[in-house]
């Protein structure tokens, strides 16, 4: 029998329905300027992460999934605020379906609709924070017609479980999960996000001009009668606060060029906070490819709108490269900010600069 035809007989009926897996693992040296201990020892070597990936690999007919779990203290999570309570969890696990050539409807956690993705690596979404790399539980449909395509979900919760706050990466900016009423506003930080509805509309003007907007609203749960360490807070846990958010953005691409800008504004009414929440956010990059590097930089602005507020603009910029030396990338990135954005969703000052030398590997 020829080779090929004794190779075809060998091969199981059911081979072409295996996943793809694979796996990966990164670790980050950080030195931050401001911290006493880095100046002496030079800096830490740490934030290492398993990171295993499964996807359908179109070998499912319309069916699809997609799956990222990751593993150790660099898996950009926070154990007092996710669902497992420890340095793992799923950056996103969803099933879906291809409708017809150019929709496709997701259920589980996934992105949401909102924004322009970031370029850097470890700095993170610096002032976008909070409207980011969302990943929130729920169900979304994508399509598109003729030149433009958009998207639109409902998101039931940020993340899996009763209480978690977590979406991995982009946290600390959406409430939090502990709280000890004897510690003043403690207990007012203690909310999540529910219950929000996300889309976004991309008109692509020509092959490299792109004009988006998006937006999402929704409401805020109270957790402070679950989670509250004190004991004080009694009653049961409503959803009584709401979230608002809209952007709109511009996308130039050329070539190995790329360049975003983006207006972000937010609108916040905590469950336990008198005053609403608003700001507004602007972010500006700029990618340059080359061979195997990639050239960056990023530029970040915010400014708090909520009553009583005495902060003033605040900026962050983060410029860096990688390089693809094979199986990974190496990353050399720098983070300086005079501000950031807090578990409320404002606009808080704060100086912190930073240096960060990252490799990673896949397989």
């Amino acid at each position: 029998m020829p080779p090929v035809l004794l190779a075809a007989v060998l091969v199981p009926a059911h081979a072409e329905q295996t996943p793809h897996i694979s796996g990966g693992v990164w670790f980050n040296h950080v030195f931050d300027d401001n911290n006493a201990l880095d100046r002496r020892t030079g800096g830490e070597v740490g934030d290492v992460a398993l990171i295993l990936y499964a996807s359908d690999n179109d070998h499912y007919d319309d069916w699809r999934f997609g799956v990222e779990f990751r593993l150790g203290d660099g898996s950009f999570t926070q154990p007092d605020n996710n669902h497992t309570g420890n340095n793992f969890g799923f950056k996103h696990a969803w099933v879906g379906r291809d409708v017809n050539d150019s929709a496709r409807v997701r259920l589980g956690k996934m992105d949401v609709p909102f924004g322009v993705r970031r370029l850097n690596f470890w700095p993170g979404e610096m002032l976008r924070g909070g409207y980011g790399d969302a990943q929130d539980v729920g169900i979304r449909l994508d399509d598109r017609v003729g030149d433009i395509s958009y998207a639109i979900g409902y998101f039931h919760a940020d993340d899996f479980g009763a209480t978690s706050t977590d979406t991995m990466d982009d946290n600390g900016h959406w409430g939090q999960s502990t709280c000890d009423d004897t510690a003043l506003g403690d207990c007012a930080l203690a909310y999540r996000k529910v219950q929000t509805l996300a889309g976004s509309l991309d008109w692509h003007l020509s092959e490299h001009h792109t004009v988006g907007l998006s937006a999402q609203r929704g409401r805020l749960q109270d957790l402070a009668p679950l989670v509250d360490a004190s004991g004080s807070i009694g009653g049961e846990s409503r959803i009584n606060g709401d979230h608002y958010a809209a952007e709109v953005n511009y996308r130039y691409t050329r070539g190995a060029w790329q360049m975003a800008a983006q207006y972000i504004t937010v609108e916040r009414d905590l469950p336990r906070v008198a005053e609403t929440v608003r700001n507004d956010r602007q972010v500006l990059t700029l990618g340059h490819e080359y061979n195997r590097w990639f050239f960056f930089v990023e530029g970040t602005t915010a400014k708090s709108r909520t009553r009583g507020a005495n902060t003033g603009s605040v900026y962050g910029i983060s410029p860096g490269a990688r390089y693809h030396y094979g199986p990974g990338w190496i990353y050399l990135e720098y983070l300086k900010q005079n501000g950031d954005i807090d578990r409320a969703g404002d606009v808080v000052e704060g100086n912190f600069d930073a240096v960060y030398l990252t490799v990673d590997f896949y397989f």
